[in-house]
Order: structure tokens, then C-alpha cells, then sequence
């Protein structure tokens, strides 16, 4: 992915940053404790849906809990957040 369309995207899309931050490059997280984490229901879930829209979050089915986890793209933008101090 271009580094611009990233730094456009951490520029414009500060609420999906701090998201992707909070799943972090672990195992990833069932979608409840993710939207108790991020500590938004409504606007939250619809930022999940939109980061996964983008390509930067698949969410897979296990066991009714659907669980959360960074793609490449995904973990490539928390890198460069975190370097630049997002």
C-alpha cells in the first residue's frame, strides 16, 4: 500500500487508528471486548466495519464470537503510527 494513502488516512481517520492501535498485533479480539476496550458500541462497531471495508481489519466467525484481527495493511499502519507518534 502507498505511504501516502496511509499518512492521508492517519491525518483524516484518527478514531480507525486508535482502533487498529487497540487490537494491536496479538491474536486479536472477540468483538465485544473490543467495543468494551474501545469503549463505543454504536459509532465504534461501524468504525470495525469500516476498517474491515478498507482492508485493514478481517474478522473471522469461531464459535459464535467473531473475532478481530490486523491484516498486513493494518499492521503496516500502526507501525507507522507509532513512528510518527499518533
Amino acid at each position: 500500500m502507498k505511504e501516502a494513502r496511509l499518512l492521508k488516512i492517519l491525518v483524516e481517520e484518527k478514531s480507525l487508528v486508535k482502533l487498529l492501535k487497540t487490537i494491536g498485533t496479538g491474536k486479536g479480539y472477540p468483538t465485544r471486548e473490543l467495543l468494551t476496550k474501545f469503549n463505543s458500541y454504536g459509532y465504534g462497531h461501524k468504525q470495525i466495519l469500516k476498517a474491515q471495508k478498507r482492508g485493514f481489519v478481517a474478522r473471522k466467525s469461531i464459535k459464535n464470537k467473531v473475532f478481530n484481527n490486523l491484516t498486513a495493511d493494518g499492521i503496516k499502519l500502526v507501525k507507522l503510527a507509532r513512528e510518527i507518534g499518533v
